[in-house]
């Protein structure tokens, strides 16, 4: 086979992983685990740099029509082309400088790589990484079947150093520790669906809830469903509540006593002012803050991140616990540019290093906002404290037409089944 063959061979089976990727199934989650071969078996870093483009541009092909949505009428068609092929550019620039002529720098120049697409700056936008496997080829092996998909891959590259019969040895032990950690995660610690007795996550289908009326329907959706069920936790999605304030909060003080008493807990996905208090307690009804909130309503048409854009006061994404517990937890990473804009007043802060994990019902639950379930930084930062199950929120109604919110879910189940947590999602669309 010519060298011309080899490059196109390695640049189409890239994309042809990618491509699986995009659709969201685990078949193409689980076969990201080979791109580091596939992409780093060129003859030169140009190729290299190539076939990870390839892999990239592939995989995240769907960004294009979802942020031609998400960003509507309000900018240039062509940003969506723009952002998509910035974003594969620069995670595949890791991977080009990863690339060597020397195969057995591999073993630790390939985790290097996957490092330096998961942390900051270009984990704020990780998107299908390699790690993502982990949870499928290795189901319940924690952090031992997450350092083999990071290693494994380096110790197959290294092996091409090698005279034929070491090579051989080398692959023969890959194929055994492969199988050895496949197989003690599916028979030894059987992956089942995990699941918490009297925890329910919630989908709904209100679409855009910032539009008039539509989020008085989503609150009224949610205290009926908390009255007419026994769960004991109820999870609905990310900004099902499109602004939370002490108007809002006396909306739903019945409801709030009710579960109270009944020992429930509502977990919700709501749009929380920056500074905003979220009392437990019976609150005094505020008039002139609901004239206020009444006054300060966006009624044009447009998504949750307009009416962001169009208040004078940053509104955060927020998971709100209210009933018979109590507390808040910001998203730690929004989406760039359509929340988090660095150079803007009107911003929702980057909070890389907070908490991801918050206490409910006795449980110590990971949450994943939205936009980082498509990444692996904040779930690796969650795994680190310890948690119990994991709870993923999200509005998808503008990708509705996309496959990523199957990609969101394949993630996280994929993460699920290898650190072996309970799973609840909630999505809106």
């Amino acid at each position: 086979m010519t060298q011309r063959s080899e490059n196109a061979l390695s640049f189409c089976a890239a994309t042809t992983i990618g491509l699986a990727i995009s659709t969201g199934h685990q078949v193409g989650l689980a076969a990201a685990a080979g791109m580091p071969i596939v992409c780093l078996l060129a003859r030169s870093r140009k190729n290299a740099f190539e076939n990870t483009l390839g892999y990239y541009t592939a995989g995240l092909w769907p960004m294009i029509p979802g942020l031609q949505r998400y960003i509507g009428s309000s900018a240039s068609p062509l940003i969506p082309f723009a952002i998509w092929l910035c974003a594969a550019t620069l995670l595949s620039m890791p991977w080009t400088v990863a690339w060597t002529d020397r195969p057995a720098k591999y073993i630790w120049r390939v985790p290097l790589a996957l490092v330096a697409t998961a942390i900051p700056p270009l984990g704020i936008i990780g998107f299908i990484s390699p790690l993502t496997a982990a949870g499928y080829l290795f189901p319940s092996t924690s952090w031992f079947g997450l350092a083999a998909v990071a290693l494994l891959p380096g110790i197959v590259l290294a092996a091409y150093s090698l005279a034929p019969r070491a090579r051989f040895a080398v692959l023969c032990i890959f194929f055994i520790t492969g199988g050895v950690l496949a197989i003690s995660g599916r028979v030894m610690t059987p992956v089942e669906d995990e699941t918490i007795p009297g925890w329910v996550g919630v989908n709904t289908h209100f679409g855009d809830v910032s539009q008039p009326f539509q989020d008085y329907a989503a609150a009224t959706f949610i205290q009926r469903s908390a009255a007419e069920t026994q769960a004991r936790v109820l999870i609905f999605p990310e900004f099902i509540v499109p602004r939370w304030s002490e108007a809002t909060e006396a909306f739903w003080r019945r409801t709030l006593d009710r579960c109270r008493k009944r020992g429930q807990t509502l977990v919700i996905g709501a749009g929380l002012p920056s500074n905003a208090r979220i009392r437990n307690e019976h609150p005094a009804y505020n008039f002139a803050a609901a004239i206020d909130a009444l006054q300060s309503r966006d009624s044009s048409v447009g998504t949750v991140h307009d009416s962001i854009r169009s208040s004078p006061e940053s509104v955060e994404n927020t998971l709100l616990i209210l009933g018979a517990s109590s507390g808040k937890l910001y998203q730690r990473v929004p989406v760039p540019i359509g929340m988090w804009r660095p150079f803007s007043s009107v911003s929702v802060p980057l909070r890389v290093n907070g908490p991801g994990v918050i206490e409910i019902d006795h449980q110590r639950a990971a949450v994943l906002i939205c936009y980082e379930e498509m990444l692996t930084l904040p779930v690796l930062a969650s795994m680190l404290q310890h948690p119990t199950a994991i709870i993923g929120i999200s509005n998808s109604f503008w990708f509705d037409e996309t496959t990523i919110p199957a990609y969101q879910a394949a993630a996280l189940r994929g993460w699920a089944r290898l650190f072996r947590l309970p799973l609840f999602m909630a999505v809106n669309s």
